[in-house]
């Protein structure tokens, strides 16, 4: 499919579905966002910043987290953590030192560095209930990375 900008109707659904995830701004209201299918991926994009990216259901970009920097679904990891989770690793528990009460197994995530930048979108493992509780183990699946393209599967 070639890059297109969304009809008026699609960016209602969209504008909706980021809005679920309180992921919406101001800015984005009157902004042109182009989708293109890649990979069987589309890949939602404002001025070529990929914005979010949609297969099986839709994911922010690291980009757009730290442009509109959620409260909900955060895990805020040590230091020490964030070069794994930038090669692509999996968030383990004992990289976390903070956990949103929200989460819920499965949830999307968003995980921040200690510096409050994110740094990757992922899918928890468990509920906040649970890894509040694991000594080890890993906490959340690694869907996109900062600094990789995530409209590349």
């Amino acid at each position: 499919m070639p890059r297109h900008m969304l009809s008026k109707k699609d960016m209602k659904n969209f504008s909706k579905k980021m809005e679920e995830y309180g992921l919406w701004a101001g800015f984005l209201e009157n902004a042109q966002i182009e989708v293109e299918e890649k990979k069987g991926r589309k890949c939602f994009s404002v001025g070529g910043i990929i914005i979010a990216v949609e297969d099986s259901s839709l994911l922010p970009s690291v980009e757009l987290l730290n442009a509109v920097k959620p409260d909900k679904n955060v895990m805020v990891v040590d230091k020490g953590a964030v070069p794994h989770i930038l090669n692509g690793s999996n968030l383990f528990v004992k990289g976390i030192t903070h956990l949103d009460s929200n989460i819920k197994k499965d949830s999307i995530v968003y995980i921040r560095g200690p510096d409050n930048r994110f740094v990757a979108v992922g899918r928890a493992e468990e509920s906040y209930e649970v890894l509040k509780e694991m000594k080890q183990g890993t906490a959340a699946t690694t869907l996109i990375v900062a600094g990789r393209d995530p409209c590349q599967p």
